[in-house]
């Protein structure tokens, strides 16, 4: 019997090759088409872009300086205690060199005048930490109601920088004819005021105190 010619025999035509074709296990395999590739490289790049987004450093906004008063309204101690508001401000005269009474506010009195530090910040250009240093004024109420009364002005504000800040609800409330601003904050209770250049911050824990507070100041 002659052997087969190579160079004529077709490699698909022979009966070996075609069992191959329709064994169970084989599956065409055809190249993806273009726009699947495209596709697919689109969402790669999207990924890569969704994670240098996340990893960038990103720039942190100032702080709520409302909460940093909420802070040392909770540990304050007065200095000083007394019901004479002319002794409380003598006291913040001789410590900070300002010239402020403390408000009167309806159905509480004063008890008491401190000067705490509500924030320590280090500049880049300084060694040392900034205290910053605010009056607080304690008062209380016959049913055991309490409140502590800040007092800034925006001059301190415009010093903490981009460290601490009024919120921007509270600025747009301050520029109005009635500028009193008030707010529930980590479960008390902040009424924010303005008396011509000075700013004051009464926090308590009492609700029906904070509205009374509000409804006096903004008469």
């Amino acid at each position: 019997m002659a052997a087969p010619d190579d160079s004529s025999t077709r490699v698909d035509s022979l009966p070996a090759f075609n069992r191959v074709q329709d064994w169970p296990g084989r599956r065409d395999v055809r190249p993806a088409p273009r726009w699947l590739w495209a596709v697919l490289a689109l969402l790669v790049l999207a990924g890569i872009g969704i994670g240098a987004w996340y990893m960038w450093p990103k720039e942190s906004g100032p702080g709520n300086f409302l909460v940093e008063l909420l802070h040392t309204a909770d540990d304050f101690r007065p200095d000083l205690a007394t019901t004479r508001p002319d002794e409380a401000a003598g006291l913040v005269l001789d410590e900070l060199g300002w010239s402020v009474t403390p408000p009167d506010l309806p159905a509480l009195a004063l008890v008491g005048v401190g000067v705490p530090t509500v924030a320590s910040l280090k500049p880049t250009s300084a060694a040392t930490a900034v205290q910053v240093r605010l009056p607080a004024f304690r008062y209380e109420g016959a049913g055991g109601e309490r409140a502590i009364v800040f007092v800034y002005d925006y001059i301190l504000l415009d010093r903490l920088g981009n460290a601490l800040d009024l919120p921007d609800a509270t600025y747009a409330v301050l520029s109005e004819p009635t500028p009193v601003d008030a707010r529930a904050l980590d479960g008390l209770f902040v009424v924010t005021w303005r008396e011509r250049a000075m700013l004051l911050t009464a926090v308590t824990e009492d609700e029906a105190v904070a509205e009374r507070i509000r409804q006096a100041v903004a008469a």
